[in-house]
């Protein structure tokens, strides 16, 4: 048996395996009797693994190979003059 998303099995109302990417479970309300608090939750951004995933991949990005920054290359290449010790 597949490991499943529990917690976004409960609200969309089907399984959701971990063959499928992170689900958007985010706007979504989970009822009261799927709740810890016995009361409905309002599910924000916050809550969603899709978003957290979305957000990590934006900014984590690699850099690009094909862009180089020049400027920064060459500083990097010139040797440094050395200070006189007063």
């Amino acid at each position: 048996m597949a490991a499943r998303w529990l917690g976004a099995s409960k609200v969309l109302g089907r399984l959701v395996t971990d063959a499928e990417p992170y689900p958007h479970i985010c706007g979504r309300l989970l009822p009261a009797r799927d709740s810890r608090s016995g009361r409905p939750v309002c599910l924000l951004r916050r809550d969603c693994a899709a978003c957290a995933q979305e957000r990590h991949e934006r900014t984590h990005r690699p850099a690009d190979p094909t862009v180089v920054d020049l400027a920064a290359a060459r500083a990097r290449r010139t040797p440094r003059r050395e200070r006189p010790v007063a």
